[in-house]
């Protein structure tokens, strides 16, 4: 994988990450409730498998495709 593709798609996840954080952020600091969302124990669960689906995809993408900025001797 390239190095353009990588940092794309790790920036991705990290905002992903990033948003499903503010949201948690929100719903537990600013006692914001949304009227569809009566059920906040469940959106803040909603959010946190977010975070967890996107930090998994994290790990996979760094361990299998990181780019290696090593020199191979010959």
């Amino acid at each position: 994988m390239n190095d353009k593709l990588f940092r794309t798609i790790l920036k991705r996840y990290e905002a992903a990450i990033a948003d499903a954080k503010f949201k948690i952020y929100c719903i537990n600091d600013h006692n914001m409730v949304i009227p569809e969302h009566v059920d906040i124990t469940g959106e803040v669960d909603k959010q946190l498998e977010v975070i967890a689906a996107n930090e998994d995809k994290l790990a996979v993408l760094r361990k299998y495709y990181e780019p290696n900025d090593e020199k191979t001797l010959l």
